[in-house]
């Protein structure tokens, strides 16, 4: 599998993971976290990030969107 099909399931995986978390569709999830950075900050911090459990990844994805104005 390529490494861009990796992150993309990633991505994928994170927002449904933030879904659920928050009682959100996955597209409601994906708008919120496109809105406030949170698609950027999964794309620009793979390396990290994929390394993680998911509840520290939806924790640093709350606290990225809450200081780029989101208020879940």
């Amino acid at each position: 599998m390529s490494e861009q099909k990796r992150k993309i399931g990633f991505t994928v995986a994170c927002v449904n993971e933030f879904a659920n978390r928050h009682k959100l569709s996955s597209k409601e999830a994906f708008r919120y976290l496109f809105q406030f950075k949170g698609i950027a900050f999964i794309k620009e911090n793979y390396d990290v990030e994929h390394t993680l459990d998911f509840d520290t990844i939806l924790d640093d994805l709350e606290i990225l969107c809450k200081k780029n104005g989101g208020t879940l």
